[in-house]
């Protein structure tokens, strides 16, 4: 009870309880070590590990002692299997090993889904965060979905920011594009969300979630083959992690070896990758053939006195600044702008609604919205653009809330180039680890000249 004084025992009564405590598991372990080693599973191994784990459920040798037995004793022994692990679920809601069990126990037992949801919203009640909880209603939903919708409905009206509900949400609608009226549903839920806490995260999140579902495939956009560098590039849609197998190169019908790796280098999905080209190709004519993942294949012919040849397909300027949005319809994505301004206009300072409303006008065109676009990204006070082979930093709109900047691992080679820099009045903070500026001797002095205010990491 609040505002009264909990009474505790005294220091030397603590320490006695915990010896004996700690001498009772040691005993209990050392007879069930010893009875594992006789083969004896048997009822004093149940009544055992239950003493143990239910003071302590995540001792893991216990659990799997006791479902051995069980296994042995034979008996109708799940209901009560059940209420056990249940209790231990009360010491520790998010023992591992108490959930593994309980889900051992329900296939020794006739389905109940309707059980298994009110145990799991009992807990969900005490912790929304216990994914534990969560998982395991998502396994025993099966064809409840829309049962299951209806209940994270419920948490939602009560708290927006339960981004667990959200989660599990988002999980349980079907792969791929929703149907115009469940979209349409899921939109109204965000909206209200977001219009009662602008600054929550949680269904800014989920929005983008929806809005990036079934997204268009990736694509080869262009290849390029360079002899001076002795590289095959390849260049798609949308960041693409290559396997091997599913980015097919040839050279006169003979497989190029590869292998392809990232043109940044780093080990995850790319726009961007690299093949190298066998050291002999140096006296042209030469067809190099790409096909992506067993689709249409792509021609490169380098031609006698060619050092270089590319080819490319008509490229769409939102693949190359939004692709990850699935959703297609105009009138969807305007609105939803539309919403976004409203919003801005009572709360310019929602990041989330600045974010996806950039999201959203690079879907319906950033050159029809350019000017928006840029207002939007007046707004930015972090901005990340490592290893994107910026070069400088030229025509750089106006930042007037920019606090940090990271350019590391970008080919800069003059502090001139950061120029435009001086007009952004709150920048504190800039990265250029990894640059050819950063490796000059008189860099520093440079740096302090044109950003005396700024914090320069250069290694």
């Amino acid at each position: 009870m609040h505002g009264r004084l909990k009474l505790r025992p005294p220091d030397a009564a603590r320490r006695k309880q915990r010896e004996e405590k700690l001498r009772r598991y040691r005993v209990a372990m050392a007879t069930l070590i010893d009875k594992r080693g006789r083969g004896e599973l048997d009822a004093e191994v149940v009544e055992l590990t239950g003493a143990v784990l239910a003071a302590n459920p995540d001792v893991g040798t216990c659990w799997n002692l006791r479902r051995r037995a069980l296994e042995l004793l034979g008996g109708d022994w799940v209901p009560g299997e059940l209420a056990f692990v249940g209790g231990c679920l009360g010491v520790n809601p998010k023992s591992y090993g108490a959930w593994h069990h309980r889900r051992w126990v329900l296939r020794h037992a006739p389905p109940d889904p309707a059980a298994q949801s009110a145990f799991c919203a009992r807990l969900l009640e005490a912790d929304p965060r216990n994914f534990h909880a969560w998982e395991h209603r998502r396994a025993e939903a099966g064809e409840a979905a829309e049962a299951e919708l209806a209940f994270t409905a419920q948490l939602l009206a009560r708290d927006f920011s339960n981004f667990s509900a959200w989660h599990h949400r988002g999980r349980l609608l079907a792969d791929g594009p929703l149907p115009p009226e469940r979209l349409r549903q899921e939109l109204e839920l965000v909206q209200n969300a977001v219009f009662t806490d602008p600054q929550d995260q949680s269904a800014w999140v989920y929005l983008r979630c929806l809005l990036a579902r079934a997204t268009p495939p990736p694509r080869l956009l262009s290849l390029h083959a360079d002899l001076e560098d002795g590289t095959l590039a390849a260049a798609f849609s949308r960041p693409v992690l290559v396997s091997p197998g599913s980015l097919e190169a040839s050279l006169e019908d003979r497989p190029l070896p590869g292998p392809w790796r990232p043109a940044d280098g780093r080990p995850r999905p790319s726009c961007f990758w690299l093949c190298p080209l066998p050291p002999g190709l140096a006296t042209p004519p030469a067809r190099l053939r790409v096909a992506w993942q067993r689709g249409p294949a792509h021609f490169v012919t380098l031609r006698p006195g060619e050092t270089e040849a590319w080819w490319q397909e008509p490229i769409e300027a939102r693949e190359l600044i939004w692709p990850e949005v699935g959703v297609s319809d105009p009138a969807v994505l305007s609105e939803l702008a539309q919403a976004c301004r409203e919003l801005l206009e009572l709360e310019p300072r929602s990041r989330g609604c600045l974010l996806t409303l950039s999201l959203l006008l690079g879907a319906l065109g950033p050159r029809e919205h350019g000017e928006e676009l840029r207002r939007c990204l007046r707004c930015l006070q972090v901005l990340d653009v490592s290893r994107n082979r910026v070069r400088s930093l030229r025509g750089l709109p106006p930042l007037p809330r920019l606090e940090e900047l990271r350019l590391d691992g970008n080919p800069i080679s003059h502090a001139s180039d950061l120029a435009p820099l001086a007009a952004c009045p709150r920048l504190a903070r800039l990265r250029l680890v990894g640059t050819p500026l950063a490796a000059a001797p008189e860099a520093a002095a440079q740096l302090d000249k044109l950003l005396p205010h700024v914090a320069v990491a250069l290694a």
